[in-house]
């Protein structure tokens, strides 16, 4: 079993999680995890497992914040259960108070924060210098919603980071590694059958609603109104799927709020409004941007459902959360690419196994 370190409300270490029965410790890639803890009912463990306490977990550098206890007694003995959010949900309890432009991915990721942090006791990390883009508008939305939407346009990641000796949750945004090619020296291996570290292995494909190009019509009336068409690639004839894809809420106009410093008779912090005009050039990007978010929602659809055996490769040591890696099926003829997405980590007592859930399948030609 692992050792979890249980913290209070103000973030102070009060102690070990122990007799513990089993604990599943899910982190995502680009939105939060949850934590489920089932442990021996002990005075100890009822005095600390307790609504609004942390979980920190030693191997991940990650911490999760308690929000339900229950506990149930049989003859042989007495179980109290904690579940927990990873304290990244936290996010969903702040607005977005205006509409948010958004080019850079980490820098917007940050700024959004930042501008909504209002106390929230997360600090910011230090910036890695991401290139990756995601253009797009963020209007008053929660800001997790926000910084998950960013995310998974522009193939970033993000969690808290917790230090253990001060308590301090540190949003952090991160890269996962390509480990495609053979040629790199990021390359770790694969999944494959023929190494025997996939098994169960499920295959689905097919078109069913599939679109490759979009006609995104935009703010304005009649001939007035903004029409951006794009397409996946050079598409025409029985070939051509057309999507139509009404985006009048993207207005020319846009709001953006700017804190005065300045607080209410009940503390809530004042804003002042300005209203901005995008540039033709900003506009068609977003609209462009918008048309892309709903074609991939309709893109062929191939998936591999299978179970990830931690042996040649290992999660933690080979790859980790978020990489991008192999995947060969020579039975099915299938040579792939797919992401990290999420990983569970089960500790219990007749020992401990890693569940890798693998998304975003790209074939390969060979």
């Amino acid at each position: 079993m692992s050792n979890f370190f249980i913290y209070n409300k103000d973030r102070e270490r009060i102690g070990i999680l122990q007799h513990d029965e089993s604990v599943q410790w899910l982190e995502d890639y680009q939105r939060p995890g949850e934590v489920k803890i089932d442990a021996q009912a002990t005075p100890e463990n009822i005095a600390m497992l307790v609504d609004g306490n942390r979980v920190y977990n030693a191997y991940t550098g990650t911490v999760a914040k308690i929000i339900h206890i229950s506990i149930s007694q049989t003859e042989a003995e007495t179980i109290i259960t904690a579940r927990a959010n990873m304290t990244s949900e936290m996010l969903d309890d702040r607005v977005v108070m205006a509409t948010e432009n958004i080019t850079n991915a980490e820098a917007a990721i940050y700024s959004i924060y930042s501008k909504n942090q209002r106390s929230l006791p997360i600090s910011i990390g230090s910036v890695e210098g991401y290139t990756d883009l995601a253009n797009m508008e963020i209007s008053w939305d929660t800001v997790l919603n926000a910084i998950t939407k960013i995310a998974e346009v522009s193939g970033l990641g993000f969690k808290i980071i917790f230090d253990p000796e001060t308590g301090a949750e540190t949003l952090k945004v991160y890269k996962g590694i390509n480990r495609t090619s053979e040629l790199s020296e990021n390359y770790i291996g694969y999944f494959g059958t023929d190494v025997g570290n996939i098994e169960n292995v499920s295959i689905e494909t097919g078109s069913t609603d599939y679109k490759n190009a979009a006609v995104v019509a935009g703010a304005g009336e009649g001939a007035n109104r903004t029409v951006r068409i794009i397409s996946l690639g050079s598409v025409s004839g029985d070939n051509r799927k057309e999507l139509y894809v009404d985006a009048r809420d993207l207005q020319k106009e846009y709001q953006v709020a700017t804190p005065t410093g300045s607080y209410d008779e009940n503390g809530n912090p004042i804003y002042t409004y300005e209203t901005h005009l995008y540039t033709d050039e900003e506009y068609h990007a977003i609209l462009e941007a918008r048309g892309m978010e709903k074609l991939a929602e309709h893109l062929k659809t191939f998936s591999i459902t299978c179970d990830i055996l931690q042996s040649n490769i290992k999660y933690g040591i080979d790859y980790g959360l978020g990489d991008r890696i192999p995947v060969k099926l020579p039975e099915y003829g299938i040579l792939a690419t797919a992401r990290i997405s999420s990983v569970t980590m089960i500790y219990e007592r007749e020992g401990n196994k890693t569940i890798a859930l693998l998304s975003e399948f790209e074939l390969e030609e060979g």
